[in-house]
């Protein structure tokens, strides 16, 4: 198009298309940047526990891939020492292996939860059937050792996806993973796993440490030690997760997300 062949009045008008256009990309440039947005989350991931917002200074300790003989009994004993109930996330066979150490767990008070039967490293790429297969056995043994349904589920290092989500929800778990954790490669110590903790932890805060699977959970038993008689002496009061769950409907708030 000749646009000197055109006459006044239409060159007026395709430049004011030009300016109309250009003013609209403005102003969605202005919206789309300057205006806070609400950020889109998965109804799946919105339902994972990491923590529970409270008003009061609770705290759950929970422990992974137990049960084991040695460390698990020292753990028992200084939860025992402190009068502090914990809750802990078992492998089914090993369960199955260390029957005497669940007594030892459910005679003290805890909460025993859902961790696979296997604790398959690579879960989240399982199928469906294999996912259910995973769950459902180590329920099995729960109720058979329990007498009781679990109602919590972590999976094993707490890689979780949609799909993984969705079974542990059918089957009526609330899935649970961590605000903290004190086992990571930037704390070889003891005294730096319980700094990890502290750094992080606030009320209604879940903290992640180990009692089975690896030879040097002693460390995760002293940091036991020094975690709970810290927090204790900074006015904390320590609960099981189910206890933790049942404050959320007294103090209204969506769960958030750390994991550390």
């Amino acid at each position: 198009m000749n646009i000197k062949r055109l006459s006044f009045f239409q060159r007026i008008g395709i430049w004011r298309t030009i300016f109309e256009i250009f003013l609209v990309g403005v102003i969605l440039f202005v919206v789309f940047h300057h205006f806070p947005r609400k950020p889109v989350v998965s109804s799946w991931y919105s339902k994972i526990v990491y923590e529970v917002p409270v008003s009061k200074k609770l705290v759950a300790l929970t422990y992974d891939d137990g049960p084991y003989p040695v460390d698990t009994l020292k753990i028992l004993k200084l939860l025992d020492k402190y009068h502090v109930k914990a809750t802990f996330f078992m492998i089914g066979k090993q369960m199955e292996e260390n029957p005497e150490v669940v007594k030892m767990v459910l005679d003290g008070g805890h909460v025993i939860g859902n961790h696979t039967y296997t604790h398959p490293a690579k879960l989240e790429t399982y199928p469906t059937a294999q996912i259910v297969g995973e769950i459902d056995r180590c329920e099995q043994v729960i109720e058979k050792m329990t007498g009781k349904r679990a109602q919590l589920f972590r999976p094993p290092l707490g890689l979780v996806n949609s799909q993984i989500a969705s079974v542990a929800k059918d089957e009526g778990y609330h899935t649970i993973l961590w605000t903290v954790c004190g086992d990571h490669h930037d704390a070889p110590t003891p005294q730096l796993m319980a700094k990890r903790v502290f750094k992080v932890i606030r009320p209604g805060g879940i903290i992640l440490i180990h009692d089975g699977r690896y030879p040097d959970r002693w460390k995760d038993v002293i940091a036991t030690d020094i975690i709970v008689k810290t927090l204790l002496k900074q006015g904390y009061h320590f609960v099981t997760v189910p206890q933790l769950l049942e404050q959320e409907s007294k103090w209204p708030s969506r769960h958030t997300h750390s994991l550390l």
